[in-house]
């Protein structure tokens, strides 16, 4: 039986009643939050859906400066209130148990790769690729963005040598080759938003939801934004609110 649970009016999971007793020892679920299951039509406290289930011991140790409950990023709010509460419009899961992604904010790269012509997108492309083969070793979006970066270079090779030899001859085949690699682009983009949501959905869960549009329109800026609220989530254990 899979489990949601509701905070601040954001509904999180599924979760399995293992997932629940895992996050309750780990601080990451309260009791007092509300759950319901796929079968239920009321929202009630964790609490009474365990009961006497007896809850285990976490076992990993919470890292040195992180923030808890009960500890100073709860100082002067309420449980799930202020600016330094962990639960800052999204649940935090175990903030050190990944990899943690470049920390890089999306208007630099903007920026960057307008000033390199675009060639430093190419190369954040597989920046943000690998770090997802870190996450997902099984991600196929670094083959498909180096497949991708080579016809398009490939393409860009072609279209140059055709106008230096015949300037008259259309370039077809290079620019063939371009509409290729941007298929492979969007692929490469789609694979990647299928794995980090993957993830962060069941390893690390923090309820990440990407949009298709934003994926499909700006791939490279908006996985950067989400990087650095992952990155800044584990280096300071709260979670800013997803947009």
């Amino acid at each position: 039986m899979k489990y949601h649970i509701q905070r601040q009016l954001t509904e999180y999971g599924p979760y399995t009643l293992a997932d629940l007793q895992r996050y309750v020892a780990q601080g990451n679920i309260l009791l007092t939050d509300l759950t319901r299951s796929e079968g239920m039509t009321d929202w009630v406290p964790v609490s009474q859906v365990l009961g006497n289930i007896p809850v285990p011991v976490p076992t990993p140790a919470v890292p040195q400066g992180m923030p808890a409950y009960g500890g100073q990023a709860y100082t002067g709010a309420g449980a799930y209130g202020g600016a330094g509460a962990a639960y800052a419009g999204a649940m935090p899961g175990a903030a050190t148990a990944g990899p943690v992604p470049t920390d890089f904010h999306w208007a630099a790269v903007l920026v960057i790769g307008i000033v390199t012509c675009g060639l430093f997108w190419w190369a954040w492309l597989m920046v943000e690729a690998a770090f997802v083969r870190k996450i997902k070793t099984d991600s196929k979006g670094l083959l498909f963005a180096i497949v991708s970066c080579v016809i398009y270079f490939v393409g860009a090779f072609i279209n140059v040598a055709v106008r230096v030899a015949q300037p008259a001859e259309p370039v077809y085949w290079g620019r063939l080759l371009t509409v290729m690699a941007i298929a492979f682009w969007l692929i490469a983009a789609f694979r990647m938003k299928d794995d980090l949501e993957s993830y962060y959905n069941t390893t690390e869960p923090i309820n990440l939801r990407l949009n298709g549009w934003l994926t499909f329109f700006f791939a490279l800026w908006y996985f950067q934004h989400h990087f650095s609220r992952i990155a800044q989530w584990k280096k300071t254990g709260i979670l800013e609110p997803q947009e």
